[in-house]
């Protein structure tokens, strides 16, 4: 049972108390650099909490970023390096990630379209000595693709967080209707294209041995006439896809045919970690939840799986003409958003949301949300990156390129910090500003419905052991309160009764914790968070 004892004068005496859920912290973006051309990926380094790296897709090079300053030199140039790309829209270099390793090999991978179109490379390079450079004489090439058309290249790579895999998404090969073949490269399991693969890099291999080999657990190993590294298939042009650090679930955006027979669909697509890969995604037989009428596969069979959203083709605040999947937050600063994934697409400059993953029913749109004060608008939204503390950026090619951070709209930043309970973890958050006789308020979530609670303030960070977690209000403490969550496990607690003698500019922490039986010593305990008083 929690312990808690009521403060002899509380800093929120006489409060009014509104027992309820509040609506989800208000977001916005602000401008990180407008000194990029074509951005697509921005990633940063494992191993590197300074800096990010945005890949410029004909400039054909990787850019080093410090606090929103370029550096004077590319890390990564192909032009430079001798390395022939050809550029179209859907063409140059597409795609990198860093090797989970990077601080100890410098591996950093690459996707990029050859000279002459007719071919997709997957090279390694190594980072020289200088680590704001690779070693120009690292590069290996690791995969070849033959492409029949320049459009349809996917380009997204990325390395699985818990199994150390590299996955790259490839298109269907272009054209339209994917002409290729009796049955489509989107539903053919002898080609790479239409997929995503899942490939375990050889990194000691001499140059005579393959640089790349299929998982023997991925779903098609081994079968007679089937590629080994195809991991998931039945995909149109895979341009971006993420997966989620904390679950391993896979979010891909699959770019959608223009209207034919009424039932073109740009297609946001999720698979389930759990499922072990296997995905038939129903391209080219379907697009999104309707049969385009072409064969391949029986359309509607219990084997395909139907997008999570899909948008009509358009520019409306719903439609979209070449989707560009997103990530899933997972970053500390707005804790509320927890889970949620973004995308966006390049033609309409939509940008949405899905507010509960895979179990939310419709996407939100996100552009009035997402519209920054300064350096607007996020125009033809192009790519998405994380940086190392899991916050989300935006690229957009759209006003010469351009590069947008998510933020918190409001007075609060989240601290992180929490212990999970019946529901999992509980989410503190705060909306609007310190100021009395204002809407804003603190708001907790994802708590055991009708429990006590401790709600702890003070005007100094702190790092004190509590039940498996740590308090991030510092002692001495301002104030106790205990409080019980409503039916719903939800509390709002607002400002009508801020008193007025905290001094402008004093830091408040807040931090919660909940009588719970599921939790550490019978206590769930919230993120902390950080307000300002104004």
């Amino acid at each position: 049972m929690l312990r808690i004892r009521r403060a002899a004068a509380v800093l929120l005496a006489g409060a009014s108390l509104a027992l309820s859920a509040s609506a989800q912290t208000p977001i916005t973006t602000v401008l990180y650099t407008d000194d990029v051309v074509r951005p697509l990926q921005i990633h940063a380094a494992p191993g590197d909490n300074t800096r990010l790296f945005v890949l410029e897709q004909h400039q054909h090079d990787i850019e080093i970023f410090i606090d929103g300053v370029k550096n004077g030199t590319p890390y990564l140039d192909l032009d430079t390096l001798g390395v022939g790309v050809t550029n179209s829209n859907e063409q140059g270099l597409l795609g990198f990630a860093f090797h989970p390793d990077y601080a100890t090999n410098g591996y950093v991978f690459i996707n990029y379209t050859a000279s002459g179109g007719g071919t997709t490379k997957i090279r390694r390079y190594t980072r020289s000595a200088n680590p704001n450079f690779v070693d120009a004489a690292s590069g290996v090439e690791i995969l070849s693709i033959s492409q029949p058309q320049s459009n349809h290249n996917g380009g997204t790579l990325q390395f699985g967080p818990f199994d150390d895999a590299l996955y790259i998404a490839t298109g269907d090969g272009g054209s339209g209707n994917d002409p290729h073949g009796a049955i489509g490269n989107g539903q053919s399991l002898t080609t790479l294209l239409g997929k995503i693969l899942r490939v375990a890099p050889n990194l000691d291999a001499s140059p005579s041995a393959p640089f790349v080999t299929g998982y023997v657990d991925n779903p098609f190993f081994g079968q007679g006439g089937t590629q080994n590294l195809i991991w998931q298939y039945g995909l149109r042009n895979p341009f971006s896809f993420f997966l989620d650090a904390e679950t391993g679930d896979m979010w891909i955006g699959d770019v959608g045919q223009d209207p034919f027979s009424a039932v073109g669909r740009e297609e946001m697509n999720w698979a389930d970690a759990s499922n072990g890969g296997g995905e038939n995604f129903g391209w080219r037989c379907m697009e999104g939840s309707f049969s385009t009428g072409l064969s391949g596969c029986t359309p509607f069979s219990p084997g395909l799986e139907l997008p999570i959203s899909q948008h009509t083709w358009g520019s409306g605040a719903n439609q979209g003409r070449a989707i560009i999947g997103g990530p899933v937050y997972r970053g500390d600063k707005i804790p509320d958003l927890q889970g949620t994934v973004f995308y966006s697409d390049n033609s309409s400059s939509n940008l949405w949301s899905l507010d509960d993953g895979p179990t939310t029913s419709s996407p939100t749109v996100r552009n009035s949300d997402l519209a920054p004060a300064v350096g607007g608008p996020i125009s033809q939204p192009s790519g998405w990156g994380v940086d190392h503390e899991g916050e989300i950026y935006i690229s957009a090619i759209g006003g010469g390129g351009k590069i947008f951070k998510i933020v918190p709209d409001t007075a609060f930043e989240g601290l992180g910090c929490s212990t999970n309970g019946t529901y999992g973890a509980p989410v503190l958050w705060g909306s609007g500003s310190l100021v009395v006789g204002t809407s804003g308020s603190l708001n907790l979530t994802n708590a055991l419905e009708n429990r006590l609670t401790l709600l702890l303030v003070s005007a100094a960070p702190g790092s004190i052991p509590f039940y498996g977690g740590t308090l991030k209000a510092g002692v001495p403490w301002l104030g106790e309160f205990y409080l019980n969550t409503n039916a719903s496990g939800n509390i709002s607690l607002p400002w009508a009764s801020w008193p007025s003698g905290v001094p402008s500019g004093t830091e408040l922490y807040f931090h919660w914790a909940i009588d719970d039986p599921a939790g550490i010593g019978g206590v769930a305990l919230s993120n902390a968070i950080k307000g300002t008083q104004p």
